[in-house]
């Protein structure tokens, strides 16, 4: 996903910071049978919510098999299923205005308001600081100036 901006930053997550966001898909494989879901999320950066949304929609895979075939094309469509259908919907909720007044917004109120928080007094640095943690993301572009407190 580095072509589209994206990173590994767990073993699970693959991220890309935005202006007030962090764009992520998060990948698990089920514990009933060998079978994978990706999750869409946005992480509002000034959130204090303690883990990562998955606020966006999420999709399985079907079985696959022990054999390296099964698996290299589980993988595949993984990465075709983020490619057409995560990254358009990243993108049509990339505009902080939307994410807060649109009625079909992925967040939640809680994060509306620390959206709001951040667009008009800056970001908390403490809330910056368990974003980035949460995300394993090491080196963070760091475009908002996190408000003194």
């Amino acid at each position: 996903m580095g072509p589209f901006g994206y990173a590994l930053t767990k073993p699970t997550y693959i991220c890309r910071e935005y202006p007030y966001l962090i764009a992520f898909f998060h990948f698990h494989k089920f514990t009933f049978g060998p079978q994978f879901r990706v999750h869409f999320g946005l992480r509002v950066l000034n959130s204090g919510f303690p883990a990562p949304h998955l606020n966006g929609s999420s999709f399985a895979t079907d079985a696959y098999r022990a054999d390296e075939k099964s698996v290299r094309d589980c993988i595949q469509t993984l990465t075709e299923m983020v490619i057409r259908d995560g990254l358009p919907w990243v993108e049509s909720w990339l505009a902080p205005e939307k994410l807060v007044s649109d009625s079909a917004s992925p967040l939640c109120e809680d994060d509306k308001a620390s959206l709001r928080r951040a667009l008009d007094t800056g970001p908390d640095s403490e809330h910056l600081i368990l974003s980035y943690t949460l995300l394993g993301i090491k080196s963070p572009n760091q475009t908002l100036q996190p408000r003194r407190k």
